[in-house]
C-alpha cells in the first residue's frame, strides 16, 4: 500500500526524507518489523518504542512514525505526529482497509460479564445460523482458531488486523471487549461499532485511574466512536448516567434494560435452582421467558444485552431461547464441578463485586457450607483487597487466602492487606 494512504487524516507535525513508498507491513514492535516496514513508535507504559526506532530499521523498516524528538537518518522516511498511538489506530484501520464497516462489530465495556456476554452472544448468533468471531480476555476464537489473548483489548494494529481476519473468514458479526485501559490507549479507535454495551462500573483499576469518575469517563470514550445502538444497564448508576449523556447527544439510538428502573426492557420473574435460572423479558410489544443454563442475577444482566442485540437484528426469541439454554460458560466464568458431594466452582471473580455476585449465587442454589478460596494480584488495586476480604468474610463458612499472581510482591503483604 502507498505511504500517501496509510497516513491519510493523520495529525502530521513534520516530515522528512517523504516519499510516497510502497508499505507491505506495518509494526509497533521492532521484533515484527520486516522488509519494507512502516514502523510506528508508541510510547508504553513499561517500554517506549522510540527507543526500539534503530532496531526496525535493521529489520527492514523504510519510514517511521513518532511522537518524539530523535535522530534522523539520510535514507528514511520520517512522520512526526502529535500523537502516535492515534497515528497507530488511523493508520491499523487504513492498512486493512476499514474492516469494521463491513462487519456488524459490537463492543461491551463495564468492570464485569465482559467475556460471558461475548461468549453467551457467540453461542445465539452462531445457532442463528451467523459467523461470528469473538476477540476477549480468553482469547481470539476466529471458527476452530483460537489465540490466546495476551490483554483483554488488542492493540489497534493487531485488533484491525482480527476485523480483518474475521472478515476474510466470512465472519457476518465481530463481538469484542473494550477495557478501560484499552481505550485511555486508544487501541478501539477509528473502529466503526454496530453497538456498543455498558455492563456496570464498580471498583477496580484504580490504580490506573485514580478515582471512579476517570474510570467512568476511560469507560465512556467507547461511545465516542461512530455506532448504531448504545445498549445500557440502568440499574448501575454509572448506566443510568451514561444513557443520560448520550441520549443528550442524540448520536445513537439509546437502548435501557434493568430489573429495578423504568427502562426500554424490563426483567422479571428471576429465580435460579440448581445452577441455572429463569426470566421473563418485557419491552414495547414484547415478552418473552428465558431459562439460563447458568446461574446468578449478574449473568442475567449479561444475557440481557444478548437478546436486546439479537432481537434488533432479526434473530427470532425461539432460536435466542434455545442457544441461551443450551449455552456452556467460558473457562473460569462459573464454571462447576460435581465432585462427591461437593460443587466446586471456578470463577474469575478478582473485584470485590464480582466476588459478592459469585458467593451471592453459591448462596442460592445451595443448601451447604461455602468454602472460599481466593487471592488478589501483586502490584495492582490495592484499595479492593481489604473490601474482597470483608465480602469473602461475610459470606462464606470458611475463607482460605492463598497465593495469586504476585508479580514481585511480597506474599505475605498481600495476604496482611486481605485480612
Amino acid at each position: 500500500m502507498k505511504l500517501d494512504k496509510l497516513i491519510k487524516d493523520l495529525s502530521i507535525v513534520k516530515f522528512k526524507n517523504y516519499r510516497n513508498a510502497d508499505i507491505d507491513n506495518i509494526a509497533y514492535s521492532s521484533l515484527n518489523c520486516t522488509q519494507n516496514s512502516l514502523f510506528i513508535a508508541i510510547d508504553g507504559y513499561s517500554e517506549d518504542g522510540h527507543k526500539y526506532i534503530d532496531n526496525a530499521i535493521l529489520n527492514g523498516a523504510i519510514a517511521v512514525v513518532h511522537s518524539k524528538e530523535i535522530e534522523y537518518k539520510n535514507d528514511i522516511i520520517y512522520i512526526k505526529v502529535a500523537n502516535s498511538r492515534d497515528a497507530l489506530a488511523r493508520i491499523a484501520s487504513n492498512f486493512y482497509e476499514n474492516p469494521s464497516e463491513k462487519l456488524n462489530v459490537t463492543a461491551i465495556t463495564g468492570t464485569n460479564g465482559k467475556t460471558t456476554f461475548c461468549t453467551m452472544a457467540k453461542c445465539v448468533f452462531e445457532n442463528a445460523g451467523k459467523k461470528t468471531a469473538l476477540s476477549t480476555t480468553v482469547g481470539l476464537f476466529l471458527g476452530d482458531r483460537v489465540i490466546p489473548a495476551k490483554v483483554t483489548t488488542p492493540q489497534s494494529a493487531d485488533l484491525q488486523y482480527y476485523l480483518k481476519s474475521a472478515l476474510d473468514y466470512g465472519c457476518e458479526y465481530f463481538f469484542m471487549e473494550a477495557s478501560s485501559q484499552g481505550l485511555v490507549q486508544q487501541r478501539a479507535k477509528y473502529t466503526t461499532f454496530d453497538a456498543c454495551v455498558f455492563s456496570n462500573l464498580t471498583h477496580d483499576h484504580l490504580d490506573f485511574h485514580g478515582d471512579m469518575e476517570s474510570y467512568y469517563q476511560a469507560k465512556k470514550i467507547l461511545f465516542s466512536n461512530k455506532h448504531n445502538y448504545s445498549i445500557i444497564n440502568i440499574d448501575d448508576q454509572y448506566g443510568t448516567r451514561l444513557s443520560e449523556e448520550l441520549k443528550q447527544e442524540a448520536r445513537t439510538k439509546v437502548i435501557t434494560f434493568s430489573f429495578n428502573n423504568t427502562s426500554d426492557y424490563k426483567i422479571s420473574g428471576f429465580t435460579q435452582k440448581n445452577w441455572s435460572q429463569t426470566f421473563t423479558l418485557t419491552g414495547d410489544n414484547y415478552t418473552d421467558t428465558f431459562a439460563l443454563s447458568t446461574a446468578g442475577k449478574h449473568n442475567a444482566y449479561n444475557a440481557v444485552p444478548v437478546i436486546i442485540y439479537a432481537l434488533l437484528k432479526g434473530i427470532p426469541s425461539k432460536t435466542i431461547k434455545a442457544a441461551l439454554k443450551k449455552y456452556i460458560p467460558a473457562d473460569g466464568r462459573l464454571n462447576i464441578i460435581k465432585y462427591n458431594n461437593f460443587d466446586i466452582i471456578i470463577d474469575f471473580a478478582h473485584t470485590p463485586d464480582g466476588l459478592l455476585n459469585l458467593l451471592n449465587t453459591a448462596k442460592a442454589n445451595t443448601i451447604n457450607r461455602i468454602i472460599t478460596v481466593f487471592s488478589c494480584n501483586g502490584n495492582r488495586d490495592k484499595e479492593k483487597r481489604p473490601v474482597m476480604g470483608k465480602i469473602a468474610y461475610d459470606n462464606s463458612d470458611v475463607v482460605i487466602i492463598t497465593q495469586g499472581s504476585p508479580r514481585g510482591e511480597d506474599d505475605n503483604a498481600i495476604f496482611e492487606d486481605i485480612k
